[in-house]
């Protein structure tokens, strides 16, 4: 497996469980544009942490496959995620045929990638025409609690 980012590797380990339970899911407009423009087939979730991407794209009817480099956040995905298949690789070094998905999405995670050696990786998975779709949450400073 290529390398995952210590620090990357240090905070998502440890806090798998808090994570699980706290982050936000992603706007329904956003997963809605994300079905809307991937073609049909299958959807290779990179990095997908807890299944936070996965889990909404699931019940919005794409078939999914999970790939995460860390066993705690993996072992969550399972746990949430039972019928998605959920495998230990990282965004560098896909167990995957070339051309097998119609999507590969990233969500809140790009920044930790090797981008050239992941960007080389989804490009070789997709299937032609297929879509990479990288998702962030924002924060809207705009509400006064979440400013402060």
């Amino acid at each position: 497996m290529s390398h995952v980012n210590p620090v990357a590797a240090g905070g998502f380990s440890s806090a798998a469980g808090h994570y699980a339970r706290s982050r936000p899911t992603y706007a329904a407009r956003a997963v809605g544009l994300l079905k809307e423009s991937i073609p049909p087939g299958p959807v290779l979730d990179v990095a997908a942490g807890t299944g936070i991407l996965t889990g909404q794209l699931l019940r919005a009817g794409r078939a999914l496959v999970a790939v995460e480099p860390l066993p705690e956040m993996l072992a969550q995905l399972r746990r949430s995620l039972p019928a998605v298949p959920g495998l230990q690789a990282t965004a560098e070094a896909l167990p995957f045929a070339d051309g097998s998905f119609a999507g590969v999405t990233a969500a809140q995670a790009f920044h930790w990638f090797d981008a050239p050696a992941a960007l080389a990786e989804a490009a070789r998975v997709l299937e032609p025409g297929g879509v990479l779709a990288m998702v962030w949450n924002v924060r809207d400073e705009s509400v006064p609690w979440v400013g402060s």
